[in-house]
C-alpha cells in the first residue's frame, strides 16, 4: 500500500536522471561550508567538507549521520529531492519552454529552483 501511495503521489516520476555525465553542488548552512553533492557515472554522492567535520555547533543531517562517510546511492535522498519542484508547476513549464525542452533533469531543475528550501535553511549552490 505504501509503494502504490509513493507511485501515486512521487512528484519526481517524471524527473529524468541528469544527462550531464558530472554535476556538484556545494551545501551551506549560512557561510559554514556543509558538504558536497554530487553526481557520476550514475551514483549520487553525498560527503561532509573538512570544516563542518571539524566544528561541534551544527549536528549532522538525519539522513547522513556519520561525518566520515562518504553516502553514496543510485537515487537523489529526499533531503535534497525535496528541492525540486513538480513537473505540473507553472514556473517549471515556463523553464522547460524558455529552455525549448520538454522533459526536465534532476540536476538541472536544483540548479534552477533547488537553492533554498522552505523545508530547511541549508543553501544547495551549483559547484
Amino acid at each position: 500500500m505504501l509503494k502504490s501511495l509513493y507511485r501515486r503521489f512521487n512528484w519526481l516520476r517524471d524527473v529524468n536522471e541528469p544527462v550531464k555525465v558530472k554535476v556538484s553542488f556545494e551545501l551551506y548552512l549560512g557561510s559554514l561550508h556543509v558538504g558536497t553533492l554530487s553526481r557520476d557515472d550514475g551514483e549520487w554522492t553525498f560527503e561532509y567538507s573538512m570544516v563542518f567535520r571539524n566544528q561541534r555547533q551544527v549536528k549532522p543531517i538525519v539522513d547522513f549521520p556519520q561525518l566520515d562517510r562518504e553516502y553514496r546511492s543510485a537515487e537523489l535522498w529526499p533531503f535534497f529531492a525535496l528541492r525540486i519542484p513538480s513537473l505540473t508547476q507553472a514556473n517549471v513549464q515556463q523553464y522547460l519552454r524558455s529552455q525549448g525542452r520538454t522533459d526536465a533533469d534532476a540536476a538541472d531543475l536544483m540548479q534552477e529552483f533547488g537553492r533554498r528550501s522552505i523545508a530547511n535553511p541549508f543553501v544547495l549552490e551549483p559547484a
